[in-house]
Formats: structure tokens, sequence, C-alpha cells
């Protein structure tokens, strides 16, 4: 037929098919950008560096939250790439923490209605009456970051605190605080492990620890007030409830930050002895 011998014809169908590959290869790459995959070597490496830091190997809550922290990372650098936050990994993070800052800080300073407080505090008034409560800040080491180095690298800072280093310019972006306030044993517990917890509550006030481990990586931690309390009253300490108030409502808005985030992605975690792996939404 002449219409398939018309140039101009097979300029169209030639331009057709080229827009059809581009869509394809456009949701193809969407698609892609959009899957985590955690290979078996990956796995195996992550374990590793966590059995170097913990000095046992993992169980399989610890395997758990090894997969949960790395998913998260890379959902972090994934979306400070798409942003276009910049290639220095370094740069990225700090990046990256600051903007997690500013999209919970609402959240974080608001002031709330005293009806409020005061059922927050009798929801939660163990948390004040403990024997001892602790406030301390740490220094952050990522096993990711640094590999086999983390060690090496954890002592290197230790000595530079130690030299009167400003310890708020030192270490890796760390996903919640850097600084908690009096909290009890318990809550570091929670938020650190039993093994970090004992250890935090066995430091002198005001001194740099050894490197401490947790499932998040290592730590140098100093306590900054150690405070024994007797039966908890809300007029005492409404300034100390409201804080830690805030503490709260700031790392809950900043793991739904991340956990809105970690929904949009699929996540494929490949077992040693199969080839398929599980969706990890």
């Amino acid at each position: 037929m002449k219409i398939f011998r018309d140039p101009i014809t097979h300029f169209l169908l030639i331009g057709l098919v080229l827009v059809a590959i581009n869509s394809i290869w456009t949701a193809w790459q969407g698609e892609r950008g959009r899957t985590i995959h955690v290979s078996t070597e990956e796995m195996a490496r992550l374990e590793k560096l966590w059995a170097n830091t913990a000095g046992r190997l993992p169980t399989g809550e610890d395997r758990q939250m090894i997969i949960d922290q790395y998913v998260q990372d890379e959902v972090l650098m994934r979306e400070a790439e798409r942003l276009g936050l910049g290639d220095d990994d370094t740069i990225i993070r700090r990046r990256l923490a600051q903007k997690m800052d500013f999209l919970i800080s609402d959240n974080a300073l608001a002031e709330p209605d005293e009806a409020e407080l005061r059922q927050w505090f009798e929801n939660n008034r163990d948390r004040f009456a403990a024997s001892e409560r602790r406030s301390f800040v740490h220094v952050y080491l990522s096993p990711e970051r640094h590999g086999a180095q983390v060690d090496a690298v954890a002592q290197d800072a230790r000595r530079r605190l130690d030299a009167g280093a400003d310890w708020q310019t030192l270490g890796d972006p760390f996903i919640q605080k850097r600084s908690y306030a009096a909290l009890p044993q318990s809550e570091i517990t929670r938020l650190f492990g039993t093994a970090f917890a004992e250890r935090l509550f066995a430091l002198e006030r005001g001194q740099w620890s050894e490197p401490i481990g947790s499932a998040y990586g290592l730590h140098l931690v100093r306590v900054e007030t150690i405070d024994s309390a007797a039966d908890a009253e809300f007029e005492p300490i409404r300034a100390e409830v409201q804080a830690a108030w805030q503490e709260q409502q700031a790392i809950e808005a900043r793991q739904q930050a991340i956990q809105d985030l970690v929904a949009d992605y699929t996540v494929i975690v490949e077992e040693a002895d199969s080839e398929t792996g599980d969706n990890g939404n």
C-alpha cells in the first residue's frame, strides 16, 4: 500500500515507536527506583558488621532491626538524590537530618494544653517516678559507613573528645537524637537496647565512655546529669514533663515521616536458601 511507502508515514511510525520505548523505559526506571533489594551478600556483610560491633551473632529480632535500618538509610539516600541534595555522602545525610528536623519542628515545639499535658503525665507517671534518671549526649559511629574501621574511628573520636573537641562536630548523623534528657533505664533500654542502657547507667557523670555498642552501631556517651527521683508530682516538674512530651512528639513525627517514605518502596530481602525474597511492606 502507498501509505506505508510514504516517507512521512515512516517518520511518524518511528516517532511513535520511540515514544513507546521511552514510556516503557521511564516506567521501568521508576519501578526499579522504588525497589530496594537486599541480597544475600549484602545481608551477610551487614550481619558481619553488626556482629563485630555487638560481639555476638544477631538474633532474629536483631536481624530485622538490621534490615530496617538498612532500608531506612537507603530510602533516605534515594530521596536525597531525588531532591538533588548533592553527591557527597556526608552532606546528603546532614542535610536530610536537617530537613527531617524542619518537618517535625512544628510538632516538636508545639505547646500542649494543660489538660492534655496532665493526662499525658498521668499515663506516663512511672517514667518520672523511676529511682534514677539520666541525661546524656552521644557521638554515633556508623558500621555501615566505616565498615571494619569503625572501632578505630571510634577510638580516634574518643581521643579527640578527651582533647577537648566539640562533640557536636564529630561522628555520623543519627536517625534519632544526639542528646536525651532525664530518661529512666527502661526508656533507654527501649531506645538503644539492654546492653547499652546497662553500660550507660554504670558511667560516671561528665566523662566520655569507651565505645558502647547498640543495634545501630557504636556510641561514645557522656552522662550530663544524674537525678534520683522521689514520687513524681506534676507541678514541681511541669517543665520537665513538657520537655519529655515534646521529645516524644518529635520522635513519633520523625518515625512517621520515615515510615511514610519507606511505604512508597518495595523491599525484597533475598534469603540464603532461596531465590525469592520477602516484601518488606
